[in-house]
């Protein structure tokens, strides 16, 4: 996390960020517990997009389309209509199912961050399914070094935009409703 701070600014104040009591309520509803790296992500930024581009869904925002768990389900069923319309192309199960997708991202472009929910929940490995498309990568990360790598340019996705992300990269902290 320290890595991703220094390139990564932190709010002055995190929006919606959590506490010990809600953080329990959110396992009990998915499950599942979620990574240690995202949960200590959502206590340090709250809830934020990273360029004004790349938005980190949290459990705590009322904003239905930043809610890990209803933009989250929006997400998921999305996927399982695909998947059911062309199985060939949509290979992936749908959390709860062992091993399925559980989103934890997007971006303007309409790109889904996932996890894959194989192993315990720090073992999970990301995987971007790009808009609108079949195409895929997995990305043996976790959600905070895969940030940090995307923010310096270490790994690079031909399906983002140039312009992204910035040279100086910036948090829209989310506080409104």
């Amino acid at each position: 996390m320290n890595k991703l701070i220094k390139v990564l600014p932190l709010p002055k104040i995190p929006q919606h960020s959590g506490d010990k009591e809600q953080w329990g309520n959110v396992f009990n509803i998915l499950g599942t517990e979620l990574p240690s790296d995202y949960t200590k992500f959502i206590e340090s930024y709250g809830t934020i997009g990273i360029d004004n581009f790349l938005w980190v869904l949290s459990p705590f925002v009322e904003n239905e389309n930043l809610n890990l768990i209803q933009k989250g389900k929006v997400i998921r069923d999305s996927y399982q209509v695909s998947k059911n319309n062309y199985p060939e192309y949509f290979t992936h199960n749908i959390y709860p199912s062992v091993g399925g997708l559980l989103p934890w991202g997007l971006t303007d472009n309409g790109d889904e961050l996932y996890w894959l929910t194989e192993g315990k929940p720090d073992e999970w490995k990301i995987v971007v399914y790009e808009t609108r498309s079949s195409e895929y990568h997995i990305y043996p990360l976790s959600m905070v070094e895969f940030l940090y790598q995307t923010i310096t340019k270490e790994l690079v996705w031909e399906a983002f935009p140039d312009e992204f992300p910035s040279d100086e990269v910036s948090v829209i902290s989310v506080n409104v409703e």
